[in-house]
C-alpha cells in the first residue's frame, strides 16, 4: 500500500512531464500555407570597392629622392608637387589621397617599381567576380542593392555598368550613387543584382525547405514530401510543384 501511495504521484510527474515535452514541442513549430506572389529573381556576389583613378609613380632608370612633399594619407590638388628627383619634380595629375609612399629622401627608387601613388577617392565603384553561369545573365543597366556590413540599416542602389573578363576572370562593374566619404576603396560589400522578376509564384519561406524536402500535412498526418524549388530571395522560395496548393499546410521548426 506505501508502494502504491509512493508510485501514483511519480506517475503523475512523469505524465506532466511527457505531456509538457510534447507541448512544447509543438510549440516550437510554425504552420503556415503557401501563398501566391512576386518573386525577384537575383544573382549574389561580393564587390570591392575600387576607384577609378589613380597615378603611380614609377621611374625607368635608377633615380635618387631629392625632396618628397607628401605622406600617406596626405590630400592635394591637381598640379600639387609629390616629389623631387635630380631630373625634375613630378605632380599630381588630378586631385586625390596619396594611398602609397615607398620612399624616403635621399633614397635611391629602383626602375619599374611604384613609389607613389594618388588615388581619386571621390570617384568609386564596385567590382565583382562572378561565375560563367551568372556573368551569361547580367547586362548593362540592371538595378543592384549593396549593403555594408558596418551598414546593415541601410542598403544603397546601384546599376550595372559594364560585364567583360579578364584572363578568364568574369567581372562586372556597378555604379554606386550616394557612397558616404568614408566608404574606402578595398572595403567590400554584399551584391544583389535583380535580373528579372516572376510573377505570380507560388511561394514557400526558406526556412520551411530542409535538404530539398519539406513537412506536409496529408490526408491528417505531417510527412515528408520533396519539392522543386525555383528562384529565392533569401526569405521566401520559388515551388515549381504542380500539385501544391494554397490550402495546403506546411510546417517547419521555429528558429531563434
Amino acid at each position: 500500500m506505501k508502494k502504491l501511495k509512493f508510485l501514483i504521484p511519480l506517475i503523475v510527474l512523469i505524465l506532466i512531464g511527457v505531456g509538457a515535452y510534447f507541448f512544447l514541442k509543438e510549440k516550437t513549430f510554425v504552420v503556415v500555407h503557401p501563398k501566391r506572389g512576386t518573386i525577384t529573381e537575383a544573382i549574389y556576389g561580393l564587390g570591392k570597392v575600387k576607384s577609378r583613378r589613380s597615378f603611380q609613380v614609377v621611374v625607368g632608370v635608377l633615380l635618387t629622392a631629392k625632396k618628397i612633399f607628401v605622406d600617406e594619407g596626405d590630400f592635394v590638388k591637381s598640379g600639387d608637387p609629390l616629389i623631387r628627383f635630380e631630373s625634375g619634380i613630378v605632380v599630381a595629375p588630378f586631385d586625390g589621397t596619396i594611398t602609397l609612399v615607398k620612399l624616403e629622401e635621399g633614397e635611391t627608387a629602383l626602375p619599374q617599381i611604384p613609389i607613389l601613388k594618388v588615388e581619386d577617392m571621390s570617384d568609386r565603384y564596385l567590382e565583382i567576380s562572378l561565375e560563367q553561369q551568372s556573368a551569361l545573365r547580367i547586362k548593362a543597366g540592371q538595378t543592384a542593392k549593396v549593403s555594408f556590413e558596418s551598414l546593415r540599416g541601410k542598403v544603397l542602389e546601384g546599376k550595372v555598368r559594364t560585364i567583360f573578363s579578364r584572363e578568364d576572370e568574369f567581372l562586372t562593374h556597378i555604379e554606386v550613387p550616394g557612397m558616404a566619404p568614408n566608404i574606402l576603396p578595398g572595403m567590400t560589400a554584399d551584391v544583389s543584382i535583380e535580373i528579372g522578376k516572376i510573377e505570380d509564384a507560388i511561394l514557400i519561406p526558406v526556412t520551411a525547405i530542409s535538404n530539398g524536402m519539406i513537412s506536409i500535412k496529408r490526408k491528417g498526418n505531417w510527412v515528408k514530401e520533396k519539392v522543386t524549388v525555383g528562384h529565392i530571395d533569401g526569405i521566401n522560395a520559388e515551388i515549381l510543384n504542380s500539385d501544391m496548393s494554397l490550402n495546403d499546410q506546411i510546417r517547419f521548426r521555429k528558429r531563434n
